[in-house]
């Protein structure tokens, strides 16, 4: 775990590391220029869209066990903002279940959830998820910097990343409405971007900052490793 310093850092301090960090551990591999050319071949488009099916199912899982974790006796801000990105996910809010909604982008790839479930995805895809749902069962603070920071956390200046993702899509033949699940989380990747203002309440000791940081720290490099796993589908 990362080293417990004498003296916390006053949030906004700590965001900023957070900040630096993560823009410091940006992946530059070979996957992605290609994919956003619309150059991938349709093989490498479903292989990677099967991995990403890999990702994305642990995520609701993930993230009801970061919420039965809130301290709603201590402060209940928090456990709201986890509970609307749950619910958003579940299909309570403004879109249908996310879940049924990456099921639809996978049929506009013509392929089945029986295929995407078949698919072993890349150990660096595996990576990716298992640390999400590590952490976010192990603590609040670690779920926090996990999910939170680690996965949500918006850098100044970088693209929205569905939002590129959704661009890239768009040279490919797929049915428009298939894309309806990266067009609801161009939106909601900047909302829940924001909702790491509310991480002051478990920052306030070294040791809460110690947790947080070394949960965040390893849940950026895992998904910088999985960014770049995908290069072996770029050729």
């Amino acid at each position: 775990m990362a080293t417990v310093a004498s003296q916390p850092l006053s949030p906004q301090a700590f965001l900023e590391e957070c900040v630096d960090f993560k823009r410091s551990h940006a992946p530059v591999g070979r996957f992605y220029p290609v994919f956003l050319g619309g150059k991938l071949s349709r093989q490498r488009l479903e292989c990677w869209a099967k991995d990403m099916y890999h990702f994305i199912q642990p995520g609701i899982p993930a993230l009801t066990a970061w919420l039965a974790h809130a301290p709603t006796t201590v402060e209940r801000d928090s456990a709201r903002l986890i509970a609307r990105n749950l619910a958003g996910e579940l299909g309570f809010l403004d879109e249908p279940d996310h879940r049924d909604l990456y099921l639809r982008f996978l049929a506009g790839l013509d392929i089945t959830e029986e295929q995407a479930k078949a698919h072993l995805p890349l150990a660096s895809t595996i990576g990716g998820a298992s640390v999400l749902g590590a952490f976010c069962r192990s603590s609040f603070e670690e779920g926090l910097g996990s999910f939170g920071l680690g996965l949500e956390l918006q850098v100044p200046g970088r693209p929205n990343g569905a939002a590129m993702i959704l661009k890239a899509l768009e040279h490919y033949d797929i049915p428009r409405e298939a894309l309806e699940f990266y067009r609801v989380h161009v939106e909601a990747e900047d909302e829940h971007g924001a909702n790491a203002a509310a991480i002051a309440p478990f920052l306030r000791s070294p040791e809460q900052q110690a947790l947080v940081r070394h949960a965040f720290q390893w849940t950026v490099i895992a998904l910088a490793g999985m960014q770049l796993g995908f290069d072996a589908y770029a050729s």
